[in-house]
């Protein structure tokens, strides 16, 4: 099996050694009909993101000027019409730092606001930024994978997930899909902590490693999460506002993490009655804690595949759990009858700012994990022939 190899030394070097600035500069050349177009340099650190600086192109040219305080990624907007709607902007994510950086596309090719599939849009080419450089060398290395790894997401959707939401199971397609991402995805994450663990000074290696604890999983284990902490925390000692920040993420995510016991809370139940999640959760078997809604179309169009998975597997000793985050509770009855979802019910009535998207760290629904025989979490991202593998593995 291929093992992915990365040499980032030079490059690290590169970081720590190059002529200091007082500021950054960055210089950019337009192709293309881009007259009078505005751009704008934002920090995406808040939301909505703060404008930093502003300037007009003209002749194909723009200049930015201004000083920050450590190398970071922001956003440069190019504001197509003038009305500061984001659909009518393209946009690049690089990294900025002290330094004389050039800037250079054609505007009718460059990424827009929103994410695109059009395969002629391509991004800046940026020169100048030590960090960037390294951050660039890091998707290179991982470029073929990544590829790889959305020609499958293409595959699955046409051959499992379009046919699931008219109730056609190709599940054996679909888990020999989901294998190799799950290889693909696991050598990506060993690139990842590789690059971590030999440039973890540098503001590219601290993104890197925060990327394992966002999104909707921590897919890492409590030890793991620790040895993550310890390299940040040596490496930016001189700023502790970040490795706290490092830190309380590290915390927020150990709750989540593989092998952990899962949270017990109180919800209620179709009757109204407020319950503890433990009530429903068998002790000795594998259960599944599907956190859903009534308004989210994706949940929606995965319970058909969980009403065939339960049908299949609650024999052997399969369990599902479904938590709602439906704020109206004739929302959730309605939905729970239309779905003919049999298995155990609960709702947390508080919705996304209650318990348990706070207790659990939610972002998003669906959100599917399962639990172990003794209530640890055992796998996450449950959802599809992801799901139909595990099962397999453990009713075969």
């Amino acid at each position: 099996m291929r093992k992915i190899i990365l040499s980032f030394t030079c490059l690290a070097g590169l970081c720590a050694c190059q002529t200091q600035h007082d500021g950054y500069t960055i210089n950019g050349r337009i192709a293309g009909n881009s007259e009078g177009m505005k751009v704008q340099l934002m920090d995406e650190t808040d939301y909505p993101p703060t404008v930093i600086d502003s300037t007009v192109i003209r002749q194909g040219k723009f200049q930015l000027k201004g000083k920050i305080e450590q190398p970071g990624r922001y956003l440069l907007a190019i504001d197509k019409t003038g009305a500061g709607d984001p659909a009518d902007m393209l946009a690049s994510r690089f990294y900025l730092e002290n330094a004389d950086i050039s800037y250079s596309g054609h505007i009718d090719s460059l990424r827009t606001f929103y994410w695109s599939d059009e395969s002629f849009r391509k991004d800046p080419v940026i020169r100048g930024s030590a960090s960037q450089d390294l951050f660039m060398q890091y998707l290179n290395s991982t470029a073929a994978l990544r590829k790889e790894s959305s020609d499958i997401n293409q595959q699955y959707y046409e051959s499992y997930l379009q046919p699931a939401l008219s109730g056609q199971f190709n599940t054996e397609a679909g888990i020999a899909l989901i294998k190799r991402q799950n290889e693909i995805t696991r050598q990506i994450e060993v690139a990842q902590w590789e690059f971590i663990e030999k440039n973890p000074g540098t503001i590219v290696g601290y993104d890197l490693a925060l990327q394992f604890l966002q999104g909707m999983y921590v897919n890492l284990t409590a030890p793991q999460l620790s040895r993550l902490a310890d390299i940040i925390s040596g490496a930016w000692s001189a700023r502790p506002d970040m490795v706290e920040n490092f830190k309380a993420l590290v915390e927020k995510a150990r709750k989540m993490a593989i092998g952990e016991k899962y949270q017990d809370i109180e919800l209620m139940n179709p009757a109204g009655e407020m319950v503890k999640l433990s009530e429903h959760v068998p002790a000795g078997k594998y259960v599944m804690l599907e956190f859903w809604a009534s308004w989210c179309g994706p949940c929606r169009g995965e319970i058909p595949h969980l009403r065939h998975v339960y049908q299949e597997y609650r024999d052997k000793g399969f369990e599902i759990v479904s938590i709602s985050v439906d704020e109206n509770k004739a929302d959730w009855e309605k939905a729970m009858k239309e779905e003919k979802m049999v298995w155990p019910q609960l709702c947390d009535p508080q919705g996304l700012q209650g318990t348990v998207t706070q207790t659990y760290n939610i972002t998003g629904v669906p959100t599917c994990l399962i639990l172990d025989p003794e209530g640890r979490i055992f796998k996450t991202d449950m959802r599809g022939a992801a799901l139909d593998e595990v099962l397999q593995e453990l009713y075969p």
